[in-house]
């Protein structure tokens, strides 16, 4: 009888353990790992289908892994399929041109990205006339079109002259979306550059600009040819010391009737309406003058320390100089002389000034033969044009007008961070009437190093390595302890 008790105690031992409080609990437990368990998988494969533009926040001051708005227009207006081709060796990839091209992928569904590494494709390149294009290179595809982005226009080096190093910045997005608007399009404005009147060049900041904006340069001597060329998309004449000649003159005024477009730019000392009176009598037909002088500014915020003839103009409101508005950027504007808008203005056309200073500033009537710069009883006073844009709703002729070449010197535009060669991009793509005038700066990836005072490190290292734990020890002994009573 003892032998068959036994078992019967065994089963009712049991069925009590299953069906008490603790295993209950336990079961509970268990399911409830299983499910979250289930769900940690579910999601990290949802997660891991998401587009990597959703994964990643970019917290950089200077927006490293971010496009910019410009390309991310540039993306959404796309109706043709463009490829990307990524010349890169398998496993030595670079991270930040992988992660930039993935950007452009997500941006639109019409950018595709493909890599070809060179030792298993070495003849692929030559199909696009880089045969001998460097490892890393980009080559753009859209139909017949293509631009080859040689692996070293990704990275730019300016020497540091205060630590004797390098600054390293990535202009893989510049160099990209220059290569991407180029394929896309069929646009690609032609600008000549009158010669023959003492003029300046175009400095190679503003020439490699504006082929990043897929517009060219020739050189046109108007005096020899019968007209502007049919297939010109605006005129440059840079900072002339001479007149252009009345048959010049005529051909110009004939080529802007037929909705051409001129960039001009002066320098008080050589423009003047004495000097140059048939030049004088065609920005006449759009409304603009010159006044004779230097401008001096007196509102200290509106020029440069020390120097009150290098002007920082308010930057007016206008399609050429909206961005510099929008980032509230400084131009810097050094011996300007004043542009003037007439009082009779001519039928259909209208003025708008682009740059111009305060209400403080002066006029320095012959300024180069005066003994001071102060300003004098005979000086005018107020608000001075130094850039103005003009158009003849009719015809669709434009004018643009800097008063000094200032505006194009590359020092004056290292200055002021790059606004000044903004702006006359922004004005030449205003004037061609090109949609894909994009500007887009490096990116430096010039690390700040964060320097923490030694008594901070003492504190947050208590912190993090003794207080926190603790406080979190303790807290667990408390709900063990808790829960035991139950």
């Amino acid at each position: 009888m003892q032998d068959n008790k036994r078992p019967q105690e065994n089963e009712r031992t049991v069925r009590d353990a299953l069906h008490s409080r603790a295993f209950k609990n336990g079961a509970y437990a268990s399911v409830l790992c299983a499910v979250m368990l289930a769900l940690v998988v579910a999601l990290n494969l949802f997660v891991g289908a998401l587009p990597a533009k959703y994964l990643r926040y970019d917290m950089t001051e200077n927006k490293l892994y971010s496009l910019s708005q410009e390309t991310e227009d540039l993306c959404a207006a796309l109706t043709q399929d463009v490829t990307f081709y990524y010349l890169g060796r398998t496993g030595q990839e670079d991270a930040a041109v992988t992660e930039l091209l993935d950007k452009y992928k997500d941006a639109s569904s019409h950018i595709q990205v493909v890599q070809k590494d060179p030792v298993l494709y070495p003849t692929f390149g030559a199909a696009y006339d880089a045969a001998d294009a460097a490892v890393g290179s980009i080559i753009a595809v859209c139909g017949e079109r293509y631009r080859v982005v040689d692996a070293g226009d990704l990275y730019t080096y300016t020497p540091n002259y205060q630590t004797y190093t390098y600054d390293t910045e990535f202009d893989g997005e510049g160099a990209l979306t220059s290569a991407l608007s180029y394929v896309a399009s069929e646009e690609a404005p032609l600008l000549y550059t009158l010669s023959g009147h003492g003029e300046a060049g175009l400095s190679a900041t503003l020439t490699d600009g504006a082929e990043r904006q897929n517009m060219s340069f020739e050189t046109l001597a108007l005096l020899t040819a019968d007209a502007v060329p049919e297939d010109a998309a605006a005129v440059v004449l840079n900072a002339p010391t001479k007149d252009i000649s009345a048959e010049e003159a005529e051909r110009l005024r004939t080529y802007l009737a037929g909705g051409g477009s001129l960039f001009l730019v002066t320098n008080y000392g050589d423009y003047s309406t004495e000097a140059m009176p048939n030049l004088t009598a065609l920005l006449a037909e759009y409304g603009m003058g010159a006044r004779d002088g230097i401008v001096i500014e007196n509102d200290q915020n509106r020029f440069l320390s020390g120097y009150p003839y290098y002007l920082l103009p308010n930057i007016k409101s206008h399609d050429v100089t909206q961005p510099l508005v929008d980032s509230g950027s400084y131009v810097l504007a050094p011996l300007a002389h004043a542009i003037t808008v007439l009082d009779e203005m001519p039928e259909n056309v209208s003025v708008d000034a682009l740059l111009a200073t305060s209400a403080s500033a002066y006029s320095k009537t012959d300024a180069y033969n005066a003994e001071s710069i102060a300003q004098a009883d005979g000086d005018p006073t107020g608000t001075f044009n130094v850039a103005a844009a003009a158009q003849n709703s009719e015809t669709g002729g434009k004018v643009v007008w800097l008063s000094t070449s200032g505006l194009l010197d590359e020092t004056m535009d290292q200055m002021v961070s790059g606004s000044n060669s903004d702006l006359v991009l922004n004005a030449f793509s205003w004037l061609t009437g090109s949609e894909s005038g994009i500007t887009i700066h490096a990116k430096s990836l010039t690390t700040e190093t964060l320097t923490v005072p030694s008594g901070a490190g003492s504190l947050w290292s208590g912190l993090l390595m003794f207080a926190i734990p603790g406080a979190m020890l303790v807290l667990g002994v408390v709900i063990w302890a808790m829960r035991r009573k139950r």
